[in-house]
């Protein structure tokens, strides 16, 4: 299936010309989705988020290690951060992740870290395809999986409400989230991984007669019915 043309992938601005040409380094721009996950997790203190070769879309190295993906990378991974005393710290187990666009939370399910949620966003449309986002490597929203222990309760409730972002309580699939949502924590990895904690986010253009039932990392890649795009412009929207 060819790879439907976007609004969201038109001709690239010179800021994002520039950060694909340096490889290095996303800026915290106002109302996007990095500024929303530094002021979410009281980070204020972070102006750049830092990547690897391995960490960005399409990229063929594993950036933990030396060594080949098996296929491409399908989304981007964040990890790295820099203050603005250039000290560089990473991102933690249980810090809070907020939407990046509107939608409808339609299917989760494990990963090799934690879980993928997948969101849906019915109104962003390209012939018979919509547009998902994924967020992986991370914990579930408690009782959209029965483990209300997954996500920690009181500390949505106290630090979303002071910031203004919608809490996550009582959420289920087919439930609506808002941008700025929180719609889960960055899951600590198995003790058996040499993968560090990191949340990885993808963007895909999806068929509309694909079951989301039959969505996993597994099949997702080699499905004609499943064509990733570049989270970054997403990012600093």
């Amino acid at each position: 299936m060819p790879n439907p043309p976007s609004e969201y992938e038109t001709t690239e601005s010179p800021l994002l010309a520039q950060i694909r040409a340096q490889g290095v380094s996303l800026p915290v721009l106002p109302d996007s989705f990095l500024r929303l996950f530094v002021k979410l997790n009281k980070l204020d203190q972070i102006s750049r988020f830092l990547f690897q070769p391995g960490m960005l879309f399409n990229d063929t190295l594993q950036w933990w290690r030396s060594k080949k993906r098996s296929h491409p990378h399908e989304g981007i991974d964040i990890y790295l951060m820099q203050s603005f005393d250039m000290d560089t710290c990473t991102v933690l187990p249980q810090m809070m992740i907020p939407a990046m666009l509107s939608g409808y939370m339609v299917h989760f399910h494990r990963d090799f870290l934690g879980e993928t949620l997948y969101i849906r966003h019915p109104e962003i449309r390209q012939k018979n395809t919509t547009l998902y986002t994924l967020y992986g490597h991370i914990c579930a929203i408690p009782g959209s999986r029965g483990t209300a222990e997954s996500l920690p309760y009181a500390h949505i409730c106290s630090t979303g409400s002071a910031l203004g972002v919608q809490t996550s309580v009582g959420l289920t699939c087919s439930s609506f989230i808002n941008k700025g949502q929180i719609v889960g924590t960055i899951s600590p990895p198995p003790a058996t991984s040499s993968v560090p904690a990191h949340l990885h986010i993808s963007c895909a253009w999806i068929d509309e007669e694909l079951q989301v039932e039959e969505l996993n990392w597994g099949n997702m890649s080699t499905s004609g019915k499943v064509i990733f795009i570049d989270p970054l412009p997403f990012l600093l929207k």
